[in-house]
Order: C-alpha cells, then sequence, then structure tokens
C-alpha cells in the first residue's frame, strides 16, 4: 500500500468513527428527549389524578401516600423487571412539597351542569372567570384527556356531576426545552471534538505505514541500482565468452534472462515513480489528442506483424493539465498490454474523449474468454491470468499496476470492464 492509499484510508477511517460516533450521540441524546417528554407527561397526568382524587384541590393538610400516589404506574401483577424500569423513572409524587409548586385550576359541576366550585387561587395567569371558559371549552371536546390554551385538562365524573382540572405546565416545558438544546449543543461540540482528536490519533497511527511505504520505495529504488552492476558484469561476461567460444544455446539463454532482469528492474522502478505524488506545478496544458496519437501510431507495426488491426477514435483539440510523459507512458501500457492479448486477428481500439478540463481514454480489444473473470485482480502487481507464469507473451505483470498508479495521481480512476467479447480498459483523469 504506497503513501498515498494510506493516506486515503485515514480518512475513510476518519469520516467513519466520525459519522458513527455522531449517529451514536444523536441517538443518546433522542431518547434522552423522548424519555423526558414521556415522564414529564406522565408527571403531569398523575398530578391531575391526584387533584381529583381530592375533589379538585389539594391543600398543606392533605396526607401524601406514596403507594396511592404510584398506582397507576406500578400495578400489583407487574413483575419486579418492569417495576424497576419504572422506579428508575419515577413520575410519582412522592413528597408535600409538591403543592407548593403545581400551578392548576378546577371547576366542579353538580349534575345539571351548573358550577358549584371554582379553583382558581393556585394559578396566577387563570381567574374564576377564565378558568369557567376553560373548562366549558374541555367538556365540548368530549375527551377525557387534551389541551386547550396550552393548558392540559383532564374530565372526569365525580359524585354524579363533572370535575374539570386544568395545569400550567409552562416550567415543565421550559425544562424538555433546555434539556433538548443542551443535547445539541454537546452533540455538535462533542462532533467537533472528535474530529480533533480522532485526526490526531490517525497522525500518529499512519504515521509508521507512511515510513515503511516509504522505505519500500526507497529499497525497490536502491535494490534496482544496486542490481545493475552485477547484471552489466554478467552481461559483459556472457558476451566475452561469446566472443571467445562462440554462440550457443546456453549464452543465448544467459543473454535473454539478463534482459529480462534488466527490463524487471526497470519496471520496479517506474512502478515506484509512478506512486510518487507529482506536484502540480509541474504540470502543463498538454495537447493530449497529439500525444495519444503519436504513442498509438508507435504501435501500427506491432500490431500488424502481430496479426491484429489497431484503429484510433481520438477526438481532436483534448487538451489538459498534466505531465505529458505520463500521460504517453499510460498510452504506451494499455495499447502494448491490448495488443498482447487481444484475440488472433482482433482488432484494439483506442479511443479519446474530452471530459470537462479531464479526459477520458478507453483502449479496448477481442478477448473471447473473458466471462467470468475477476477483472478487480488485473491492477495487482505481478498478477497473470494464467497461473503458470508464462513469460511468452512478454511483460512483467506490473503494467496495469503502474497504469493505476498514473491515473490515481490525477484523482481519477481506471476501470475493465468486458461484453460481448470484448475487454475495455478506461481511464478518467481529473485536470
Amino acid at each position: 500500500m504506497n503513501e498515498r492509499a494510506i493516506k486515503k484510508l485515514r480518512h475513510k477511517f476518519i469520516l467513519t468513527a466520525l459519522i458513527s460516533f455522531v449517529c451514536v450521540m444523536i441517538l443518546m441524546c433522542l431518547t434522552i428527549y423522548i424519555v423526558n417528554i414521556v415522564t414529564t407527561y406522565r408527571q403531569i397526568i398523575n398530578t391531575m389524578d391526584y387533584i381529583i382524587d381530592h375533589d379538585g384541590e389539594i391543600t398543606e393538610s392533605d396526607e401524601i401516600d406514596r403507594e396511592d400516589l404510584l398506582r397507576e404506574i406500578r400495578p400489583e401483577d407487574e413483575n419486579f423487571f418492569v417495576q424497576l424500569v419504572r422506579d428508575m423513572f419515577n413520575t410519582g409524587l412522592s413528597s408535600t412539597e409538591f403543592i407548593y409548586s403545581v400551578r392548576y385550576f378546577s371547576v366542579t359541576y353538580d349534575q345539571n351542569g351548573v358550577p358549584v366550585k371554582i379553583v382558581a387561587n393556585h394559578i396566577a395567569m387563570v381567574d374564576d372567570e377564565r378558568a369557567l371558559d376553560l373548562a366549558g371549552q374541555a367538556i365540548a371536546t368530549g375527551d377525557y384527556f387534551g389541551s386547550i390554551d396550552n393548558f392540559p385538562f383532564t374530565v372526569s365524573e365525580k359524585d354524579g356531576g363533572t370535575l374539570v382540572v386544568g395545569m400550567d405546565i409552562s416550567g415543565q416545558l421550559a425544562n424538555v426545552r433546555r434539556i433538548g438544546s443542551i443535547s445539541i449543543v454537546i452533540t455538535f461540540f462533542g462532533a467537533i471534538l472528535a474530529f480533533v482528536f480522532l485526526r490526531l490519533i490517525s497522525n500518529r497511527v499512519i504515521r509508521p505505514e507512511i515510513r515503511a511505504a516509504e522505505q519500500q520505495k526507497q529499497f525497490i529504488t536502491n535494490a534496482s541500482h544496486e542490481l545493475k552492476t552485477p547484471l552489466a558484469v554478467i552481461r559483459a561476461n556472457t558476451e566475452l565468452e561469446m566472443m571467445m567460444h562462440g554462440d550457443d544455446e546456453w549464452n543465448r539463454s544467459t543473454m535473454n534472462q539478463v534482459d529480462r532482469m534488466t527490463g524487471l528492474i526497470r519496471e520496479l522502478v517506474m512502478v515506484a515513480k509512478a506512486e510518487e505524488s507529482v506536484d502540480k506545478n509541474d504540470r502543463t496544458e498538454v495537447d493530449v489528442s497529439k500525444t495519444v496519437s503519436d504513442a498509438a501510431g508507435a504501435f501500427s507495426s506491432v500490431a500488424s506483424q502481430s496479426g491484429k488491426t489497431l484503429t484510433t477514435e481520438i477526438a481532436e483539440g483534448v487538451v489538459m493539465k498534466a505531465n505529458s510523459e505520463q500521460i504517453d507512458r499510460l498510452t504506451i501500457l494499455l495499447t502494448d498490454n491490448a495488443i498482447k492479448y487481444c484475440d488472433e486477428g482482433g482488432t484494439v481500439k483506442i479511443r479519446l474523449t474530452q471530459k470537462g478540463k479531464g479526459i477520458s481514454l478507453t483502449v479496448s480489444n477481442n478477448f473471447a474468454e473473458g466471462g467470468g473473470v475477476d477483472y478487480s485482480k488485473f491492477f495487482d502487481r505481478f498478477y497473470r491470468r494464467d497461473e503458470s507464469h508464462n513469460i511468452d507473451k512478454g511483460g512483467y505483470g506490473i503494467g496495469l499496476s503502474i497504469a493505476q498508479a498514473i491515473v490515481q495521481n490525477y484523482r481519477g480512476r481506471i476501470d475493465a470492464s468486458w461484453k460481448d467479447g470484448i475487454i475495455s480498459f478506461t481511464c478518467r483523469l481529473k485536470g
């Protein structure tokens, strides 16, 4: 894995971890918010039921029985686990202090619908006339529980008459909104802190990987240079042997292997260079049409000698900010690969079009046996579809890997596909 791939993986890790963190935070805050709303409204209902049980008015002399207050939320037949959960979110009225904090009004009607008792001295914003009006609206709804003008109410049949109790819950709603706002703020700043933390941690985590990637590239470069000397000596000794004792199959075999080894070293160095981050300042406006056309032209005779046809469909005036050597190398790699693996008597086609500020380069060829092939492996280094690694076709199995590295330097992508006996390699490069 090269340095660029490691950094890309780091960005994916940060994004995935951050999204996961934010989702968990949102879920937790939403759960807290919903539980707070449910328990608040449950407590309101319990309070109004308690007021109804005390004929519409509670006083300091009322003795509060905790078990009586919790009768609805803890039925006798409830199992231990459910009781434990309910106790954790207790909405009972366990203290006489709640008498001084409840803001309510009540209106009692006899069996003929005549108001006989109005209690409005526990709420400043509602007087007797207002309490009577709100109670009348509550009865008109026909609901047991509801809300009118932001006053929750409950209607109960009592002693042949009707009792209406309403409450001011502005304080409770303010607490609910406050918890919601705090949850949003915590999630926002938590996401920021998590992002900073993940960046710091990921930098430390990938630093050894980047160092290893750099050392690997440096090793390839150094080893390549070191191998050139013994190969040159072997070549010189073999040539001397051929001059002194004549040419034979053993000397020719040695020379062939030296040539192959030299080519492999050259390709490995090219892989290392292709994976290096290219300075964008070194890029200039390149006539890609001409570059691709010239590179393709060099293969016309090669294709003819192989009994294959090379055709081009190159749009005129295709330009892009790039390194002309890299565009040339990319075209050569794809075309060489297409000619080598094209079916006998087949056609190799090179197509170039402009895509915004970038380009689209496609090289295709006949490949009858391409069905059911895993094309993602084609970009692996030293990959050969022939598992015996037959070298009759030449090459080292790393040409497409180099092509992929070049494309990635332009924030692009290269794809391989097969359809109706035609295999296509499509490169999309961004300018």
